[in-house]
């Protein structure tokens, strides 16, 4: 199942584990959709907008998790409308290398 966000991206559903550092705590959730330029992560505890984020993304098929950066652009608090809690992060300053993987596995999902 695929739709198009509001970049004009594919975003492809796919439970995809997401581990991530916040202030003094390291966190593993999951992905609700993802796309080439970003990510939902489904969490109760989201992080407030323009938080930097370093997240390492596990990709079926790929041996190790890679890292990326990102910013949270939005968040959905437990109990707000809208759909589940979580945030939305854009990823920021990745290599080629991971840019190729994460379209890979997008575009393999679209098919």
């Amino acid at each position: 199942m695929t739709e198009q966000n509001k970049r004009g991206q594919t975003r492809v559903v796919a439970d995809v584990k997401v581990d991530y550092r916040t202030i003094g705590t390291f966190v593993t959730d999951y992905t609700s959709n993802l796309s080439k330029g970003g990510v939902f992560v489904k969490t109760s505890l989201p992080l407030e907008p323009g938080e930097q984020v370093r997240l390492r993304v596990t990709i079926p098929g790929q041996e190790l998790p890679f890292p990326l950066n990102g910013v949270v652009r939005w968040n959905r608090k437990v109990g707000e409308e809208g759909g589940e809690a979580g945030m939305g992060i854009e990823f920021s300053d990745f290599s080629d290398e991971m840019k190729t993987s994460l379209a890979q596995f997008v575009d393999q999902i679209h098919q």
